[in-house]
């Protein structure tokens, strides 16, 4: 399982860390980020969601008569373009450095965030399991986490996403913002609250992955980077856990693991389902449709509408299109082009999946719970607001996938010519359908019972929201 891990992981995190440090003549810094404006301004529909035009016209002006002035080379472009994006809000928009032959050794502990702090998620390097990082070469913990933010892109304003990334990409964000290291002074207080320094040494990225499994925070450690749907039992209480780390499996596929799974509740005969979507970060939405439908006690939706801004694509020579038997123009043709037609924006009511959003014949007539965090994104937040939606309890964080809107639809990369940085960015923006409007703006999906990690369950290795919800169900 580790190896599996190990190798996924590298998967994921490969084009985050291969980068350049090549130098940038003005002219070239100049025209990689007019391309990258106009991508913005012509074609994205979410610009100002969270970002006034205001606020984005002093971004763009600070940053042509100003910040350009300190761009040198294609990692100072990297960070600046990266901390602009950020105004955008928006978790799919996602900004990737340019590839180098080698990786750099990297600052190497393992690290979760409680409270706006930084502990230690393993015991290496001779510093306690849970011990409090109070700084690295001198900068503070919570400074630390404050600078990496920008790096993590979540939907609004929230920060339970970026707080999860932040943790599992620690290294490597160091090294994006303080370049390459042989060693690093870390001082850290032990969970008796001994305050002592330490000198840590780099390590490669590849003996950090092979770490990444020990993490006391992984609870699940049977379904760690498992990728099929996984069920496991508890029968001192007649309750069934299913596992669901990701949607973004073959549709055909899915629909009939999930057959066979609600087959195999049913023969349990369990009374309580307790859906784990804490690390589903997305994929299909019919896939999240399908699995709702298992649990659904009536017909749901999944939006009030989708909206592009564009008939044709922007800067499309620097553009690769990931969406198979489409080009831009086809698909708004296809979807868009007899849309209704207001202030600039061609807005679609249909939805096409409308006719599978129904309850399943053989659907789980038990007690529903469904565990959420910050890495659920994408198809995993619209599976939380079907559940929200429906009264179906959630327990844990904050969702980092908006609640009322999301840019998910028809994906695109871009890759800035001089400095070869790519831009994974989205041209659809869907408008949710919700039933609770009180909930405010650029939040994401809030549980009904929050419900958080602490240091001493951090230290103990225990799953604080799943043992919440177990206590629940024995109590009843």
């Amino acid at each position: 399982m580790t190896l599996r891990f190990y190798s996924l992981l590298l998967a994921l995190l490969f084009p985050y860390i291969v980068f350049g440090q090549n130098s940038l003549t003005k002219e070239q810094v100049t025209e990689d980020y007019q391309i990258l404006k106009n991508i913005l301004t012509k074609g994205y529909p979410s610009l100002y969601e969270y970002t006034s035009q205001n606020e984005w016209d002093s971004l763009f002006t600070n940053f042509e008569q100003n910040q350009i002035k300190t761009i040198h080379s294609d990692n100072d472009l990297y960070k600046s373009i990266t901390e602009l994006t950020d105004y955008a809000r928006d978790g799919h928009l996602i900004i990737m450095r340019p590839q180098l032959t080698s990786i750099p050794k990297l600052f190497p502990l393992l690290l979760k965030i409680i409270n706006d702090k930084l502990y230690t998620d393993t015991e290496d390097f001779g510093i306690p399991l849970g011990s409090e990082i109070v700084s690295i070469d001198g900068v503070d913990g919570f400074e630390l986490i404050k600078k990496f933010m920008k790096y993590a892109p979540s939907d609004g304003f929230n920060t339970s996403k970026k707080e999860r990334q932040v943790e599992r990409e620690f290294g490597i964000l160091h090294f994006y913002e303080f370049g390459e290291k042989s060693r690093y002074k870390v001082k850290y207080k032990t969970p008796s609250n001994q305050e002592t320094v330490r000198s840590v040494e780099s390590q490669t990225f590849e003996s950090i992955g092979k770490r990444y499994s020990n993490r006391n925070s992984f609870f699940g450690k049977k379904t760690l980077g498992k990728q099929e749907p996984f069920l496991y039992f508890i029968d001192s209480l007649n309750t069934t856990v299913l596992t669901m780390n990701t949607f973004s499996l073959d549709g055909e596929k899915f629909q009939e693991a999930l057959k066979d799974i609600f087959k195999e509740i049913k023969q349990r005969k369990s009374d309580h389902l307790i859906i784990d979507i804490r690390q589903n970060e997305g994929g299909y939405p019919l896939n999240a449709i399908n699995s709702f439908s298992y649990i659904a006690s009536q017909p749901f939706r999944q939006r009030l509408s989708s909206e592009v801004i564009t008939a044709s694509l922007p800067e499309e020579p620097y553009s690769q299109n990931l969406v198979n038997g489409f080009t831009y123009e086809s698909f708004f043709n296809k979807y868009y082009k007899d849309a209704k037609r207001q202030q600039g924006k061609w807005i679609l009511d249909q939805d096409e999946n409308e006719p599978f959003m129904i309850p399943n014949k053989k659907k789980f007539e038990g007690k529903v719970y469904v565990l959420i965090g910050g890495k659920t994104f994408s198809a995993g937040s619209s599976f939380a607001l079907f559940c929200k939606n429906e009264g179906i309890s959630l327990i844990g964080e904050e969702t980092g996938g908006g609640y009322y809107t999301q840019t998910g639809g028809y994906p695109m990369i871009y890759t800035l010519p001089n400095s070869q940085i790519k831009i994974l960015i989205s041209f659809v923006k869907i408008a949710r359908f919700v039933k609770d409007r009180t909930i405010k703006r650029g939040q994401g999906i809030i549980p009904d019972h929050e419900v958080y990690l602490t240091v001493e369950d951090l230290i103990r290795g225990r799953d604080t929201q799943l043992n919440y919800v177990l206590k629940q169900i024995d109590s009843k």
